[in-house]
């Protein structure tokens, strides 16, 4: 196998798998392992792959070898918990949409996840997360609204303070760092900021949980269990916390 049909072998497997191990590579390429690991470093550097510790994992994003600005711009596959249960909770929240809604969407991983599942879709988007919202133009996506404002590097928003008068969507979807008998909690402020004035303009609130944070304290209260309508978080969430959710009239959603 000549080495382009080689590396496109292996970006295939790398589509199907997420994360890879040089020897998982070895084994399906029928190669040496130091001619994997020399691929991995070359589509590293193409910006087609990550290199991982022994290892490779599936780039999310848009390519960002020729803009080293957007480097740790967008999420990696190694920054979740548990990646395809985060990837789960997107699917499940763009799937509680209809066509031609209009949505709120904060910041996170599990936000820009998103961005796949609403790609082909009328959904019309309104968000700040620079991640997602360059995403979506990258795929052509051309029902977005960018909450403008100044540009927080270090939380990749659009932060303004003004509120967006004339907005109205049916569903805010955030995401948070834990969930308590005292509602969703964030550690990140200016994001806080930034969804509580979103909950204005949306009829409804979904939270995107990872299970491992449901019963568990994040930070800054966000959200009081009042305020949130629908909670979708994986099927190994705490089982007293879900129970708590489902007697407040929260509709609770397990993938």
């Amino acid at each position: 196998m000549n080495p382009r049909s080689r590396q496109q072998s292996l970006l295939s497997f790398l589509e199907e798998h997420s994360i890879v191990t040089v020897q998982q590579i070895v084994e399906h390429l029928a190669c040496s392992p130091a001619t994997v690991r020399r691929d991995i470093v070359e589509l590293d550097q193409q910006g087609k792959l990550k290199k991982i510790r022994n290892g490779a994992e599936k780039i999310l994003s848009p390519s960002t070898s020729k803009a080293p600005g957007f480097k740790h711009f967008y999420p990696n596959i190694s920054d979740f918990s548990h990646y395809d249960e985060s990837e789960r909770i997107a699917q499940c929240a763009v799937g509680l949409c209809q066509g031609k809604d209009s949505i709120f969407i904060g910041e996170g991983p599990t936000a820009f996840l998103m961005g796949k599942y609403l790609v082909n879709t009328n959904i019309h988007v309104y968000s700040n997360y620079l991640p997602l919202i360059t995403y979506l133009i990258s795929e052509d996506f051309p029902h977005l609204v960018v909450l403008g404002g100044q540009y927080i590097k270090n939380q990749n928003l659009l932060m303004t303070p003004e509120k967006q008068m004339n907005y109205q969507g049916r569903y805010l979807f955030v995401t948070g760092d834990g969930l308590t008998e005292a509602g969703l909690t964030k550690s990140a402020l200016l994001s806080f900021m930034q969804e509580k004035k979103m909950l204005d303009y949306a009829d409804k609130v979904i939270a995107l949980v990872d299970s491992d944070k449901v019963g568990v304290f994040g930070g800054i209260s966000m959200f009081g269990l009042d305020e949130i309508d629908v909670v979708v978080t994986g099927q190994g969430a705490d089982a007293q916390m879900l129970q708590l959710l489902r007697e407040k009239n929260v509709a609770v959603h397990l993938v």
